[in-house]
């Protein structure tokens, strides 16, 4: 029989998507958002429509003020003893985007039934965190980092399914490129070839050795021989503007 190494290991996942205020019937008195396009390279780009089987949960962003190291280990503490009896599902996890030019701790939130996100909240700032304060803010792009535990399931060397989210693969890069290179090689990739219809981020996991440094791709169609092709074009288009940055040096 065949076997699978399985990688669980704390990791990073960084993406640009669009933010405004969420949406609700209930008037939250925290700043919380949400994103108007969890996988724009996929669905929003392209205009394809999402019928009912294909639909993903919004993430939602509440916003807090800065945590130290120890209340971050605070909060995976309760949010795992929420988890045993809070009675609608959820994720929960700590990341950081931008506010008005400004760095912001948020807690990034999946939930199968959002209309028990105010005592999920509730049950939070019960438990020391603070959240700031709810105001008026217009829809704006945003970098945005999750730190996630991440359990990913290798299909063959270098590549990897996620075990946790559906269509969610994984493929190692050689090389580490700042955000703006990345993206404009995200761009690049996807107007040079046929391949277009899919979501592309940077990720990473940790070991001994340091960061293990990712591609995350959203593709519901996806299919190894894609993958395959991809990770080669990042590993050349990696490769090419990390020596024109040597030259220019």
């Amino acid at each position: 029989m065949e076997s699978f190494k399985t990688i669980e290991s704390p990791g990073f996942v960084l993406k640009r998507e669009t933010l405004s205020p969420l949406a609700a019937e209930y008037k939250f008195n925290e700043l919380i958002l949400e994103d108007l396009d969890q996988y724009p390279g996929f669905y929003d780009h392209f205009h394809i429509p999402v019928n009912e089987d294909e639909k993903k949960p919004r993430s939602i962003f509440a916003i807090t003020k800065d945590m130290t190291f120890v209340q971050m280990d605070e909060f995976i503490r309760n949010t795992a003893a929420f988890k045993k009896d809070f009675g609608t599902k959820f994720d929960a996890v700590i990341g950081r985007l931008m506010m008005q030019n400004n760095p912001v701790t948020c807690i990034r939130i999946y939930m199968d039934d959002y209309t028990a996100l105010p005592l999920l909240i509730e049950r939070y700032k019960q438990h020391g965190v603070e959240f700031l304060p709810n105001r008026s803010i217009k829809p704006y792009s945003s970098l945005i980092t999750i730190r996630k535990y991440m359990r990913l399931e290798e299909i063959i060397p270098s590549f990897y399914r996620d075990l946790e989210l559906s269509d969610t693969y994984y493929f190692k890069v050689n090389k580490y490129v700042t955000w703006p290179k990345f993206e404009a090689i995200s761009i690049a990739i996807r107007n040079n070839n046929n391949h277009k219809v899919y979501d592309a981020a940077q990720a990473g996991y940790y070991n001994y050795d340091g960061i293990i440094e990712l591609v995350r791709i959203y593709d519901p169609k996806a299919t190894l021989d894609n993958l395959i092709f991809l990770k080669e074009k990042y590993d050349i288009e990696i490769e090419r503007a990390l020596y024109q940055i040597a030259q220019i040096s």
